[in-house]
C-alpha cells in the first residue's frame, strides 16, 4: 500500500542560528525529508553530460569559457535538467518503481558529504526536493490540507499529478561554520535552482502546469470543491448566508483557480477596500474569506480568523488571473447566485 510521503520524511536538523538566517531555500515551505536509504535507489539516466570548453582566440588569448551544457536525468518518462554550472554540485536520485511514487530526489552534494563525514548521513542534510506521483484523490487531499512543503506542480494527460516536496527547515551542512559562510553562495544557487523546478518541470515534460502556492484561500476553495459534505456558506447582503444546497462547486472552483496565481500580501488598514463583499465562511473552522466588490480591489481577498464577537485576525491574499480580466468577487457572486436559485429564492 502506498504510504503518505510526509510519513516517511526525516526531520530534526540543527543548524547554528547565524547560518539558518542566511541559508533558507527560496522554495515554498515544506515538511521533512525523503529516505536516505541509497541502497533502494538506482542511478538516474544522464542524457547530457556537463561540458566546459576553453579555446584560444587568434591573438592567443583564451576565449571565454563556454556555458556548460545541462545534465538531464530521466526516469519513467520524466526528465529533470540540472544547469551545467550546478551539474557537479547536485546529486539526483531516480528510484525504480516504488510504493512512495518517488520520481526524482535532489540534494546539494557538499552538504550530503559533510553530513556523512560527521556520521549524520541519515538526517536528510542537503535535501532540496523530491518529486512524487500521486493520483487525483491524493493530490486533492494535498490541496485541501495545504501541507507545508507539498504542492502539486503538474498533471499528466492521464490524470497523474506531480507533487513537489521540499523541506521546511534548513538542510545546509559543512564541516565548520566558517565553511558554511564561505560556501553560502553555492547553497543559495542550489536552492534557487530547486525553486525554479516548480515552474519548469511541467514545461520540460510537456505536462499541464498547476499553480498552487499553499495559501489559505486556495486550501479553502479546494475544500469546498473536493471535500465531501464540506460545511460552508456563501453570503452577500442581498439574501444572507446560504449553504450550497446541491450546487456543484467545481465550475466555480475552476474559474477561481485555472491559470490563476495566489500570493499573500501585506495590506495596511487604511488600504482595506470599502463597501460590500461576498463572504465564503467555514463555521467549523471559525474562518471566513471576504471577496471585495470595490473597483480595483476585486481580486483582493481578506481572510478573517477567529470567532464572531471574539478576537479576530485578518490576512490578505491577491489573485492574478492570466486573462487579465477575470475578477474573483464576480466569480464568487456567480457561485452565490447559483445557490440562491437552487434555494428557490426570488
Amino acid at each position: 500500500m502506498r504510504k503518505n510521503f510526509s510519513d516517511l520524511v526525516k526531520i530534526g536538523v540543527v543548524i547554528p542560528a547565524l547560518i539558518v538566517s542566511m541559508a533558507a531555500c527560496g522554495a515554498a515551505s515544506a515538511q521533512g525529508a525523503p529516505s536516505d536509504d541509497k541502497a533502494e535507489t538506482t542511478e538516474a539516466v544522464e542524457t547530457t553530460e556537463a561540458t566546459e570548453v576553453t579555446e584560444n582566440t587568434e591573438s592567443g588569448e583564451p576565449a571565454a569559457e563556454a556555458t556548460a551544457e545541462p545534465k538531464v536525468y530521466e526516469n519513467r518518462g520524466y526528465k529533470l535538467s540540472v544547469p551545467g554550472e550546478l551539474a557537479d554540485k547536485i546529486t539526483v536520485e531516480a528510484p525504480d518503481l516504488n510504493d512512495d511514487g518517488v520520481i526524482f530526489s535532489a540534494y546539494e552534494t557538499k552538504s550530503v558529504e559533510a553530513a556523512k563525514a560527521k556520521g549524520n548521513d541519515n538526517l536528510g542534510y542537503g535535501w532540496l526536493f523530491t518529486i512524487t506521483e500521486r493520483n487525483e484523490e491524493e493530490a486533492h487531499k494535498v490541496m485541501v490540507d495545504a501541507y507545508g512543503g507539498q504542492q502539486p506542480i503538474a498533471v499528466t494527460a492521464d490524470g497523474i499529478y506531480l507533487i513537489f516536496n521540499n523541506p521546511t527547515d534548513v538542510r545546509y551542512e559543512r564541516a565548520t561554520v566558517e565553511d558554511m559562510e564561505k560556501d553560502q553562495a553555492e547553497w543559495t544557487a542550489a536552492c534557487e535552482w530547486a525553486s525554479s523546478v516548480i515552474k519548469t518541470f511541467a514545461t520540460e515534460n510537456g505536462l499541464t502546469q498547476i499553480n498552487f502556492n499553499n495559501t489559505a484561500i486556495e486550501s479553502a476553495l479546494a475544500k469546498a470543491a473536493y471535500e465531501k459534505d464540506a460545511n460552508y456558506t456563501i453570503s452577500t447582503l442581498e439574501h444572507g448566508p446560504l449553504a450550497p444546497n446541491g450546487v456543484d462547486p467545481l465550475p466555480f472552483y475552476e474559474k477561481m483557480t485555472k491559470d490563476a496565481v495566489f500570493e499573500n500580501i501585506d495590506l495596511a488598514e487604511s488600504d482595506v477596500p470599502d463597501g460590500e463583499y461576498v463572504v465564503l465562511t467555514f463555521p467549523d473552522d471559525q474562518v471566513r474569506y471576504d471577496f471585495f466588490f470595490a473597483e480595483g480591489s476585486e481580486n483582493i481577498i481578506r481572510q478573517v480568523v477567529g470567532p464572531e464577537g471574539g478576537e479576530q485576525y485578518s490576512y490578505f491574499t491577491k489573485v492574478t488571473f492570466a486573462d487579465g480580466t477575470s475578477k474573483a468577487s464576480e466569480i464568487m457572486n456567480e457561485w452565490y447566485n447559483a445557490i440562491v436559485e437552487a434555494n428557490g429564492i426570488q
